[in-house]
């Protein structure tokens, strides 16, 4: 048999040298490893603590929604049908802008929207007027109470009289859900 020589000092200094250093190489590549994930830990620890605050702020605020929620299914007009409700819009519309003083140019009805909480109908009006009767007319008809948003506006001189502007505007009425869809 042969013989194993013999490791020399040298040698084995440079061996536990070696094994030192990939050591510690190996605690740095863990280390950053191990860094990564306590961030990781810790940025989710903090969005969960965010999602509970707004959670907890919600819930202080139960009563508050649940009289905006009792006050919203006793005043929402319910629609009957949806041209009853489109014509009764525009005609409601076509009365206040003459009431002002306004000029009616163009009037669209729009396509109704049914959506889970609220159904919707819409009409793109073009009014001429001077600026401030068709803001006061606008004010007039987006009360709380009336469900009408506008959704879209455009207001530009008028090049014939530069008293006057012209408005597109589109309002819409949301209506309460049909009861079959609505479950509390």
């Amino acid at each position: 048999m042969r013989e194993v020589p013999s490791v020399k000092a040298s040698e084995r200094r440079l061996i536990m040298i070696l094994v030192a250093l990939a050591a510690v190489c190996g605690g740095v590549v863990l280390s950053q490893r191990l860094l990564r994930m306590q961030h990781a830990v810790e940025r989710r620890e903090q969005t969960l603590k965010l999602r509970q605050m707004e959670a907890q702020a919600l819930l202080s605020e139960t009563d508050l929604w649940q009289q905006r929620l009792d006050w919203l299914q006793a005043s929402q007009p319910p629609m009957t049908s949806e041209n009853e409700a489109s014509q009764e819009l525009l005609e409601g519309l076509l009365t206040s802008a003459a009431a002002q003083g306004l000029v009616v140019q163009k009037k669209q009805l729009h396509e109704p929207v049914n959506e889970p909480f609220y159904r919707e109908v819409g009409v793109t009006l073009t009014v001429k007027g001077g600026l401030p009767s068709v803001f006061r007319w606008m004010h007039q008809i987006l009360s709380p109470e009336s469900f009408c948003v506008v959704t879209e506006l455009k207001v530009v001189p008028d090049s014939a009289d530069p008293a006057s502007v012209v408005a597109v505007i589109h309002f819409s009425r949301l209506h309460a859900p049909a009861l079959a869809e609505f479950s509390k």
